[in-house]
């Protein structure tokens, strides 16, 4: 993810220093960047000869002093751990300039909570990239309780200018991305250990039919369309009733899946088998693929169907 945040901060014309709390990591780190870049030209939405100049914006920092000393704007792309995260941002505020940003990606964790452990809470905000972060261009920003205005408005702003769709979220479990996601698992979950439904079933649904319009009409677009009278009649009330409120995913297969191991891609078990049936590698070039080709048609270019 650090990989990823680099390159597309790079791609809007930031120059990059890049630390990783293992020395030895950065040249994978780096060669994520250029995969990352070279993918973008074979799929026409970079140009092969600005690789040097785009990737030279990107400089390995093996200290985390050097890398921060200048820096205005600093965010970390470590593991969900609060307490990881609130350790590795002291750090960098000690060795950072007094008017540096400090930001995080993360998707769940409270910006309250992580800005609780600095001296100067007011100069932190999240910044929530999500994967892959250099194709997906929407980026949740969320303000703690003692984040400064301005440093909000900084943040969309260094998000604009890198060419990224900054959307102020409210500083609640999973903004507005995790949540919306969660919800939608949530329901699936629930019918598919009642055995009414297969996770095929929920993917094929959602992929090829809800999604599939989405980029043309959102929830509240599609409410209006589809008139406030009808969502507030017999049949929605009655689905409303209906929806999931299980709060406990140890209740759901979800819980079941975990219990025994099956972690998903990681462990090469979870709703699918991901050592036979399908490989993980070729999933993610898929679905970077499948980003691109909707990036394409959303800048209105002539794509294949």
């Amino acid at each position: 993810m650090g990989a990823q945040i680099a390159l597309s901060l790079a791609l809007g014309g930031a120059a990059v220093n890049l630390w990783g709390r293992r020395a030895d990591s950065l040249p994978g780190s780096m060669e994520r960047c250029r995969a990352g870049y070279e993918f973008l030209v074979s799929e026409g939405l970079a140009s092969a000869g600005d690789a040097e100049t785009v990737l030279a914006r990107i400089e390995l920092q093996g200290d985390m002093g050097a890398a921060v000393s200048e820096a205005d704007f600093i965010i970390e792309a470590v593991a969900e751990d609060l307490a990881i995260k609130a350790e590795l941002l002291a750090r960098a505020e000690k060795l950072a300039r007094g008017d540096a940003i400090l930001s995080s990606t993360t998707s769940a964790l409270s910006a309250s909570d992580i800005q609780a452990g600095l001296a100067d809470p007011g100069r932190f905000c999240v910044a929530h990239y999500a994967q892959p972060a250099h194709l997906v261009g929407l980026v949740e920003v969320v303000p703690g309780r003692r984040t400064e205005p301005e440093v909000t408005e900084a943040v969309i702003r260094i998000l604009s200018e890198t060419g990224k769709t900054p959307v102020l979220c409210p500083d609640i479990p999973g903004f507005l991305w995790a949540r919306i996601q969660h919800a939608v698992l949530r329901e699936f979950v629930t019918l598919v250990g009642q055995g009414l439904v297969t996770p095929e079933a929920c993917d094929t649904v959602l992929k090829q039919g809800y999604a599939s319009r989405l980029p043309a009409m959102g929830a509240f677009e599609h409410a209006d369309l589809a008139g406030l009278d009808l969502l507030n009649g017999k049949a929605a009330r009655a689905v409303w009733a209906d929806l999931s409120n299980i709060s406990d995913p140890d209740l759901t297969p979800l819980g079941s899946l975990f219990k025994e191991g099956h972690t998903g891609m990681k462990s090469g078990q979870g709703f699918y088998d991901w050592t036979n049936e399908r490989d993980p590698e070729d999933f993610k070039k898929k679905r970077d693929e499948e980003i691109v080709r909707r990036i394409k048609i959303q800048r209105g270019a002539d794509v294949k169907l």
